[in-house]
């Protein structure tokens, strides 16, 4: 019986690696954890939503928006449409945010104060 012995360079353990590294609240590290992922495949859509997932949580949004958008080209998923209006959100941008929102089945972003 053959025992798989992991190696550090394994992209299944990095990917591991950049979890934890997450859960720590290290996003730089964990990002740069993940950057060697990307590296190898940058093509990937859960490499790039998971990119944009780590640039978000750095408040690197408009790296992130590049990612969840490179993520959004490649499936027809809402995942990284909901990364793109939390960027455009957090970038002040919100009615580009409110196109894309309306766009993940018609649902709009609900004003804080209704007028009276």
């Amino acid at each position: 019986m053959k025992i798989k012995i992991r190696t550090t360079t394994s992209r299944e353990y990095r990917w591991d690696q950049s979890r934890r590294e997450e859960q720590r609240g290290n996003y730089a590290k964990a990002f740069k954890i993940h950057e060697t992922i990307l590296a190898e495949d940058a093509g990937s859509y859960a490499a790039c939503l998971r990119a944009g997932w780590l640039c978000y949580r750095m408040e690197a949004y408009e790296k992130a928006l590049h990612f969840y958008e490179d993520a959004a080209a490649q499936s027809n998923e809402d995942w990284p449409l909901h990364g793109i209006m939390n960027c455009l959100e957090a970038l002040g941008k919100t009615e580009a945010a409110d196109q894309v929102a309306a766009t993940l089945g018609g649902v709009a972003r609900v004003p804080a104060a209704i007028p009276a």
